[in-house]
């Protein structure tokens, strides 16, 4: 979270979070390259570390978490949704938590510890709906 920053949200901070929701949904959307594991990868990422550096990391994980499972959940993938829910909101929150200020070092840290998380999130979630046999080979596309 910035310097600085609120610690509480108020009333006029819930349109910035239902807007920033919906595009996120939308840009998750855009871009739907299938995947063997009945998944698909998509341009969220760019959102969940724009909102969590943005907004903090509670502000940036409901955003993170809820655009992209409300993509999963529109675009037919429900048995996604709640991984994706849990997945990429913590993503969001790790990532926003790790930078605190914008240091360089701290940017880069931040997303690579949760980029790592994402990956490793996205195999075990693999795993349990379709084999661990094609998670595996789903690695690479969730780098």
């Amino acid at each position: 979270m910035r310097k600085g920053a609120r610690k509480t949200l108020g009333a006029n901070a819930i349109p910035l979070v239902a807007i920033m929701t919906a595009v996120t949904t939308v840009l998750t959307m855009f871009v739907k390259i299938p995947t063997p594991t009945r998944g698909y990868l998509n341009l969220s990422d760019t959102m969940i570390f724009f909102s969590a550096y943005a907004f903090g990391p509670w502000v940036g994980g409901i955003i993170g978490g809820l655009g992209p499972a409300l993509s999963d959940l529109i675009s037919g993938y429900p048995q996604w949704a709640v991984f994706t829910f849990v997945i990429d909101g913590a993503q969001a929150v790790l990532a926003g938590s790790l930078i605190r200020t914008f240091k360089p070092v701290n940017i880069v840290v931040g997303s690579l510890v949760a980029g790592i998380w994402k990956v490793f999130g996205y195999f075990i979630a693999g795993g349990i709906l379709s084999g661990f046999g094609p998670a595996l080979g789903e690695i690479v596309g969730n780098s």
